[in-house]
């Protein structure tokens, strides 16, 4: 691969972990504490769960807070590309969708979903059509759909969709 197409695979994976990190932003809202979201998790700063033991009784910035976000972001990202060959060369706005949706859910449930299975096929737009099967939380043993949820998925299903081919 040439140096220029490298670099532009790397700009557009920039790309898509800085538009997911704003989709997921006010989705999961800034706290600068640490609290339980509506299924009882742990969570803070823009919904982050990974150390939220250690973040008890910590103030948060909104800019410590937002690194974070894009970090973590970038994590996801990783995890995507590593269970779907060719995802990095996705458009942006597919990349963005699926890095929020990773983000909320984890690379487990995207790698081991349909989702991962369409994408791994080259179905991108079948895989955004997918996307809001993914509403429900488990509440006292049972899966509802959470209206947040619901609208978090169809924002990531258009912006998935705005950027299949």
């Amino acid at each position: 691969m040439s140096t220029a197409r490298k670099a532009g695979k790397g700009a557009a994976v920039a790309a898509g972990i800085a538009l997911a990190a704003s989709i997921a932003a006010p989705q999961e809202g800034y706290r600068a504490y640490a609290y339980r979201d509506p299924v009882g998790v742990l969570t803070y700063c823009y919904g982050e769960t990974q150390g939220a033991k250690d973040a008890v009784g910590r103030k948060f910035s909104e800019q410590e807070c937002r690194a974070l976000l894009e970090k973590r972001m970038g994590h996801y990202e990783q995890g995507n590309a590593t269970c779907v060959p060719g995802y990095e060369g996705l458009d942006v706005y597919v990349q963005a969708a699926f890095n929020d949706f990773s983000y909320n859910l984890g690379n487990g449930t995207f790698c081991h979903s349909s989702i991962g299975d369409l994408l791994r096929a080259g179905k991108v737009r079948e895989a955004c059509y997918r996307i809001t099967q993914f509403d429900k939380a488990r509440i006292h043993g049972v899966l509802k759909p959470l209206p947040g949820l619901t609208k978090r998925r169809a924002l990531e299903q258009m912006y998935c969709l705005k950027g299949a081919h």
